[in-house]
């Protein structure tokens, strides 16, 4: 196996949070292909899954324009040029949801449709909980709800959380809890 060879890059799109780019690529064969992709790079994402000490998840619910339905999902965002992803995950887990870590764990990260978009997210465990106050930006209208742990992870296993990264972080909880790895 051979990685494919960039022979030139072209930016279509440059917006505050995203790029859009059209590279000519070498593939292994030797054929040239074109390829059109989202690159988040600059900034990337956290997501938090945060959790208080009575074993509830604190999540989202809100109205997501480009699948046009309500969604549960944890709070997340983009990190801001500077900022550390740590520093990131704990101020958009207090903008979006109200609550402050005490402790902040990555748990690690993945990447977000690698065919279409260059993006990772990191994933952080919030716990030793603070409530504070929601500070949403103007355009988001988020419902904090908070779900216990075990009925969190029934409704990822029923599909009722239809973020990727959310269920992920879930069901990857459970697993180092189950495994002594963390406690919560």
């Amino acid at each position: 196996m051979k990685k494919w060879k960039r022979k030139k890059t072209e930016l279509i799109l440059d917006e505050k949070y995203f790029k859009v780019r059209k590279d000519l690529v070498e593939l292994p064969s030797g054929q040239d292909k074109e390829l059109v992709y989202l690159d988040k790079t600059e900034s990337p994402s956290v997501l938090v899954i945060g959790i208080t000490r009575d074993k509830k998840i604190v999540m989202n619910r809100q109205f997501r324009y480009l699948v046009g339905e309500f969604v549960f999902e944890l709070p997340a965002g983009y990190s801001e040029k500077g900022e550390s992803i740590e520093t990131a995950a704990r101020r958009e887990f207090e903008e979006e949801t109200g609550y402050v870590a005490g402790e902040m764990i990555e748990l690690g990260s993945v990447y977000e449709t690698y065919g279409e978009v260059k993006h990772k997210i990191h994933v952080f465990f919030a716990r030793e909980l603070k409530e504070t106050k929601q500070h949403t930006d103007p355009e988001e209208d988020i419902k904090v709800i908070l779900v216990d742990f075990d009925k969190a992870a029934e409704m990822a296993a029923r599909n009722e959380i239809p973020d990727a990264v959310s269920t992920l972080a879930i069901f990857w909880l459970k697993e180092l809890i189950s495994r002594g790895k963390i406690k919560i």
